[in-house]
């Protein structure tokens, strides 16, 4: 690993917490300076980066160079991200023919959307995947056209069915590349369980009577309604990355305020947006700017504590930069006794337990770890004696102790 030893945990976390940090600081107001950090803070960097996807962001932004090494891993980033987004233009006008000549209307989700309206500069916004919206009664038909587009159904879930290549290299690199595979995700509805009680947004995001083919959100403001309920969802369990909180700020400057009324308006059940409340009070507050006053009704029905939290939060510890698994991830965003019931219940009988297994050989930062493989009372043992690391974590942090610049290999 390039000479740089492991050091003990509390200095692991401690160099994550001080790099998310400083990125996050860097994309919002960059300096002219770069940080003196030792060589073990520079590969936890290096991870952060590659785990909160902006490393081409950080490419652009920064007004100062870091070690030989970090500036390859930027530079090399820069480079694949421009060549994959490439690839998946292509592949989102092989979707729009294939959809249209199926009759098949479907709508472009989150990245896709982002990516056609230009908000950030080209190359800069990883995007591992292609959400796809679909009507209920359209699903078998773009099953089909998915597949003739040389793609297999993988993992079917609740939210999505899951389509990936037929052919696709078994190696990874770190962070993007162009020849990573690009999936495809079906989703029949946009809703996120928050952590116990389903939030559904739906019918407030595809154009009325949309034609086939392939298309965006009806409105700026329903892309922004969007991004707030999914990034509240990794928030709730502990998993959001800075990529999501900078696509918000970067979308809320073309936005105004008859938008924000839109993106904030209640749900279809009558129910206030309070489940913006906590990503827009952290984004606010890592992107100094411009944003909406929050309604009244939606600051008055998220739950008190959460809204006191989230004043609270920073980025490392409400992300994969904060090295222990949390137990219960969504317990500040429970609404009462019965959540929390729930929600213990579920961490303790994980409801989708077949589905989980299936996954797990399907995610490189996954496969590997023996976590992953423990039954769940082994799991609650552990974390009786303490948080035991997060895979995902880990396994950034070794792929960037081991990286080396494709010039040096």
């Amino acid at each position: 690993m390039n000479g740089i030893e492991w050091p003990a945990r509390p200095v692991v976390q401690a160099a994550l917490r001080t790099a998310t940090h400083r990125l996050a600081e860097e994309l919002a107001r960059p300096t002219g300076h770069a940080p003196d950090w030792d060589a073990f803070t520079w590969r936890a960097a290096m991870a952060v980066a590659v785990m909160h996807g902006v490393s081409a962001l950080l490419a652009a932004r920064l007004g100062w160079q870091g070690p030989p090494t970090w500036q390859a891993l930027l530079a090399d980033q820069a480079d694949q991200g421009r060549r994959r987004e490439a690839r998946v233009r292509a592949l989102l006008h092989r979707l729009h023919g294939a959809a249209a000549s199926a009759g098949v209307p479907l709508l472009g989700l989150k990245g896709s959307a982002l990516l056609q309206l230009g908000v950030t500069a080209p190359g800069q916004r990883p995007m591992s995947d292609i959400d796809l919206l679909v009507h209920p009664r359209d699903r078998m038909a773009a099953d089909r056209f998915i597949q003739q587009l040389g793609y297999g159904r993988g993992i079917a879930g609740q939210r999505h069915i899951a389509y990936e290549p037929l052919h696709q290299p078994a190696e990874r690199a770190f962070g993007e590349h162009a020849d990573h595979p690009i999936k495809v995700e079906l989703h029949t509805a946009v809703a996120e369980p928050l952590p116990c009680r389903r939030v559904d947004i739906t019918g407030d995001l595809g154009p009325p009577g949309a034609a086939a083919g392939l298309h965006g959100y009806r409105s700026p403001a329903a892309l922004m309604r969007h991004l707030l309920l999914h990034t509240g969802g990794n928030l709730c369990t502990r998993s959001v990355r800075l990529v999501q909180l900078h696509d918000i700020a970067q979308l809320a400057a073309h936005l105004d305020r008859a938008d924000w009324d839109e993106a904030l308006a209640p749900t279809a059940d009558g129910h206030p947006a309070w489940w913006a409340v906590p990503t827009l009070t952290l984004a606010t507050r890592l992107f100094p700017g411009r944003w909406p006053a929050l309604p009244a009704a939606a600051v008055q029905a998220c739950p008190r504590w959460l809204r006191a939290a989230s004043q609270r939060w920073t980025l490392a510890e409400v992300s994969l930069s904060h090295l222990g698994i949390p137990w219960l991830p969504g317990l500040q965003w429970s609404q009462g006794p019965a959540d929390v019931m729930t929600l213990a219940w579920r961490r303790l009988v994980p409801p989708e337990r077949a589905l989980t297994a299936a996954l797990v050989p399907r995610q490189h930062s996954l496969a590997g770890s023996p976590w992953t493989r423990l039954p769940t009372w082994r799991k609650a043992l552990h974390c009786l004696r303490g948080a035991p690391p997060r895979a995902q974590t880990v396994y950034s942090l070794h792929r960037a102790l081991a990286y080396r610049p494709a010039s040096s290999a």
